[in-house]
């Protein structure tokens, strides 16, 4: 039994890849992405949610129950968390009678997983969906990702793999053996810009796409759109002269930016370093498809 960090279970989704969906969000992500609107699945650990909104700040019950001094009320009566001293001990939300404190990333095992992604399998037959692995990046658990889809595959759901590309080859191709289906997501081409934009340059990212090319293992590339940032005509340019090489590309889903991520970053104590940013509209997410388009790129606007 292999046991990993999960996230959240989101079923009935229509976003990650063909059909009515179970989208699994695994914990864990090599990258750290500036627009990244899930935050909460970078640290591969455990760590404390705090939902400012619900708490009913006259307990104290969470101040209380920390030995390490990690939660303290400010002049104005509201609950501060110093991080730097949080322990992880989680005694504050097994007292928070309101769930303002929780704990984000849940120890189960692929046998745990796979129960409640059969729970929907009617709806996989009937629209031709099925589980999709997200995360964070579902490689950084390389070994409960594998696992998973080798359940899954035995009980004929569609298995779809939802990744950045950077992870070890080794690693990726063990997991192909049984994927359906690849969402690439590929954020810029220059390597430096991808790098002070990511924290990671992208050369194993653009290896590994021809090496899944390759394998023709049937491949959705995915590019946030991100308002002047990496909407510029040079990087488009550049992403459509490197699609055309891939072997087992279907099309490239554009992505808008949204602001689904900022209250996430709040909720973590971190700051968002795009909160300011608006998405782009729908004309000119139109205008950057019939661009690609004329590149010879087969683009659609995904959400």
């Amino acid at each position: 039994m292999v046991n990993g960090i999960v996230v959240k279970i989101q079923r009935f989704s229509i976003q990650d890849g063909p059909g009515i969906r179970t989208t699994v969000f695994l914990k864990g992500c090599p990258l750290r992405c500036i627009w990244c609107s899930n935050p909460e699945t970078q640290d591969p650990s455990p760590e404390l949610g705090y939902y400012s909104f619900r708490c009913i700040n006259e307990c104290n019950k969470c101040v209380h129950a920390c030995e390490y001094g990690a939660i303290s009320k400010n002049q104005e009566g509201k609950i501060i968390i110093d991080r730097s001293k949080c322990v992880r001990c989680w005694k504050c939300v097994e007292v928070c009678p309101s769930g303002t404190l929780t704990i984000i990333g849940k120890q189960m095992s692929e046998e745990e997983v796979v129960e409640k992604i059969m729970k929907d399998y009617p709806f996989y037959v009937a629209s031709g969906g099925g589980v999709t692995l997200s995360g964070g990046e579902p490689l950084y658990q390389h070994e409960f990702t594998k696992e998973i889809f080798k359940i899954c595959g035995e009980k004929n759901v569609h298995r779809t793999l939802d990744t950045s590309g950077m992870a070890p080859w080794g690693v990726f191709k063990e997991v192909l053996k049984y994927t359906d289906l690849v969402l690439y997501d590929i954020k810029y081409l220059d390597p430096i810009q991808h790098k002070e934009l990511t924290g990671s340059n992208n050369k194993l990212i653009l290896e590994n796409a021809k090496r899944v090319g390759e394998e023709g293992v049937p491949m959705i590339i995915r590019v946030p759109v991100i308002p002047e940032i990496n909407d510029h005509e040079e990087n488009l340019r550049a992403l459509a002269e490197f699609v055309k090489t891939l072997d087992s590309m279907l099309k490239v889903d554009f992505l808008p930016y949204h602001r689904l991520g900022v209250s996430k970053y709040e909720m973590l104590g971190r700051d968002c370093p795009l909160k300011s940013l608006e998405s782009p509209s729908p004309e000119y997410m139109e205008r950057i498809r019939k661009f690609l388009n004329s590149l010879g790129v087969k683009a659609v606007i995904g959400r």
